[in-house]
């Protein structure tokens, strides 16, 4: 039996927290909530969140806010399983002292991603081969989050289905009339793959194509690739998902490696949008 201590916010979803009381072989130990939330009932609550973390094997950080690394540090240095279900406030540096942190403690690390979770990307991990050669084709929500936090997830989901590094990356963008923002990449890494990227914030379906050496795979993508507000059961499958990781010590969780890539790719976009005067 797993003990989860649950770290929340008046952003915590409360029929998420019903569905966890019954899940399978883990035990809610206790709550504790910041700010002025209102505590959920049916619950112990505990005022102090180390207290918390003293007594739980695991915890689930389920606030939409971005929380600080020293809590992230805070909880690998207690050896604590983590789940994070926004991506933490870190830079380059401080993701590399997390991987190792995370290491040395032996523990699970899992981010939350709605693009871990969209259909269209279980063939690539569940079908083909590497290399190959992913041309893709989606749009930005626009209104919905900042385009460079929309692009660390979608970067994020590739480099976890591709299981590589990022060797090299070729980065196209501009801003028209209208100031819609389009960006073109390249990504190549380093067991061989090669994804091709391109986003803009228009309203229209989705293209992807996979290229093997003996096949070529398309499809089109009739909605938005990230889900403006996830649904409860991606959420509950993510958690799900979390805890299979720690009761299955031998199946690797990479969720700071995949971070780490995602970063270094948004740094670099960044850095050459920067010359064009675009806000990304």
């Amino acid at each position: 039996m797993i003990k989860l201590g649950i770290f929340g916010d008046h952003t915590t979803n409360p029929e998420l927290l019903d569905r966890l009381k019954t899940m399978p072989e883990v035990e809610i130990i206790g709550l504790y909530f910041s700010g002025n939330a209102t505590d959920p009932d049916g619950f112990s609550m505990f005022s102090s969140p180390i207290g918390l973390m003293d007594v739980s094997d695991a915890i689930l950080i389920l606030s939409d806010k971005s929380i600080s690394n020293d809590l992230v540090k805070l909880i690998l240095r207690k050896s604590k399983h983590v789940y994070l279900k926004s991506v933490p406030s870190v830079h380059i540096r401080e993701i590399k002292e997390l991987i190792d942190l995370e290491k040395e403690a032996g523990i699970v690390t899992f981010i939350y991603n709605p693009f871990n979770y969209n259909p269209y990307f279980d063939p690539f991990s569940k079908k083909y081969e590497k290399p190959f050669l992913i041309n893709l084709r989606t749009c930005f929500e626009g209104a919905v989050i900042k385009s460079s936090h929309e692009m660390l997830l979608l970067v994020t989901a590739l480099n976890r289905l591709v299981q590589s590094n990022y060797k090299k990356l070729e980065v196209f963008g501009l801003q028209e009339a209208n100031n819609q923002l389009v960006i073109n990449l390249r990504i190549e890494y380093n067991n061989g793959c090669v994804i091709n990227l391109t986003v803009s914030q228009e309203k229209i379906p989705g293209f992807c194509e996979i290229f093997q050496k003996s096949e070529r795979i398309q499809f089109d993508i009739q909605t938005s690739l990230y889900i403006q507000y996830p649904h409860l059961n991606q959420e509950y499958a993510a958690i799900s998902n979390f805890i299979r990781l720690i009761q299955n010590r031998d199946k690797k969780s990479n969720s700071f490696d995949s971070l780490l890539n995602g970063v270094q790719i948004v740094h670099e976009i960044k850095e050459h949008l920067r010359f064009n005067g675009i806000d990304f």
